[in-house]
């Protein structure tokens, strides 16, 4: 091996992530650290963090590329050097309940509870606002509202159900070692929206034809239904049809059918006579910028903020401000200027917001 392969492949080796964390990293800043997957990841997860984090700290989020390189930074990092409170990583879980992985599990790393971030914007709070917020279609009466919860509703549960083969075809791949690009599979040649209402294409009604078509997207053999039939089973089984779906699949049907419910709003709620001039326009390009601030933070997310990030917060603003003739047993934190909700039950406050210390029984 010759000098300029040594170095490529010590290139290789080093942690991208993990270097530009090192670059960023300031040991006295009100700064904490994570890095994730994708380059749209920050996105969802920084309002959400600074959300939990007290007046004058800020995230720092680093895009690693993939989970794998999120978990090569994080065995990168030496651990005595640096507090696992204040770095964090945050991968999805994708379809590790149905193929035996490797799997880094530490206190400071987070893992979705479905396949991905994406999938916790998809629920019909979200798509609420979205219709009132960014499509313009407000002041529904309760029956209106109702009457779109249940068509949004069985319209997500028709589109699950469409992608369970699908998903399940996938699932089978890469437990054969394939490692499809699942961006290639385009939602649209499959489904059709219109009347306020999705269906399948009549060229997809049948199961092998959406196979053989996402095959052809992915420049793979479809598989034999009598071997997919086991596999799809097992998905179901692990609750699937719920929490597995793709979440950028979720994610385009949320966007597609709160635009069919736009378009087809006077037909929905007769005294809309036309549909309301949007007041932003959404994409797929744009759609973790204007969904993300809409979604509400995972409980599983905010247990794990709360044993990291915050408790790195109070035990660094603690060592700063010492208290003297605390009795044993209680705690010294200080108030966040906008407390979680988690953290109101327990604290008494002794004086005002801004600069004042809680003290929690323990």
């Amino acid at each position: 091996m010759d000098m300029l392969q040594v170095h490529a492949a010590a290139l290789k080796r080093v942690s991208a992530a993990h270097h530009e964390c090192l670059l960023r990293y300031k040991a006295c800043a009100n700064i904490v650290y994570g890095i994730v997957e994708g380059k749209e990841d920050p996105m969802f997860y920084r309002g959400l963090i600074e959300f939990h984090l007290p007046e004058g700290w800020e995230i720092e989020l680093i895009p690693a590329g993939c989970k794998d390189e999120v978990f090569r930074a994080f065995e990168a990092f030496d651990w005595t050097q640096f507090s696992p409170k204040r770095i964090c990583f945050f991968v999805d879980r994708d379809l590790s309940v149905f193929i035996p992985e490797i799997v880094v599990s530490a206190e400071n790393i987070y893992v979705t509870d479905n396949y991905s971030i994406e999938n916790d914007t998809v629920n019909f709070g979200v798509f609420k606002r979205l219709l009132i917020e960014v499509l313009n279609i407000g002041n529904l009466n309760p029956t209106e509202s109702e009457a779109i919860e249940h068509r949004f509703s069985a319209a997500l549960a028709f589109f699950q159900e469409a992608m369970v083969p699908v998903m399940a075809q996938i699932l089978l791949w890469q437990r054969n070692g394939k490692k499809p690009c699942l961006n290639n599979i385009d939602l649209k040649d499959f489904f059709i929206f219109a009347d306020g209402n999705i269906k399948l294409r009549n060229e997809f009604g049948s199961i092998f034809s959406r196979l053989q078509h996402a095959g052809r997207c992915l420049s793979l053999q479809a598989s034999e239904l009598t071997e997919l039939s086991t596999v799809e089973a097992e998905f179901r089984n692990g609750q699937g049809t719920e929490r597995f779906v793709r979440g950028k699949y979720q994610l385009w049907f949320l966007i597609e059918f709160a635009l069919e419910i736009h378009r087809s709003i006077s037909l929905l709620v007769g005294r809309i006579k036309v549909a309301p001039k949007v007041r932003i326009s959404i994409g797929p390009k744009n759609a973790m910028v204007v969904l993300a601030p809409r979604a509400r933070c995972p409980s599983s997310l905010q247990r794990f903020l709360e044993r990291t990030y915050q408790l790195y917060i109070s035990e660094h603003i603690n060592s700063q401000n010492p208290v003297d003739n605390i009795p044993v047993g209680v705690t010294i934190l200080r108030c966040l200027t906008r407390p979680p909700a988690s953290y109101a039950a327990g604290f008494h406050c002794t004086t005002s917001y801004s600069d004042q210390l809680a003290i929690l029984h323990e």
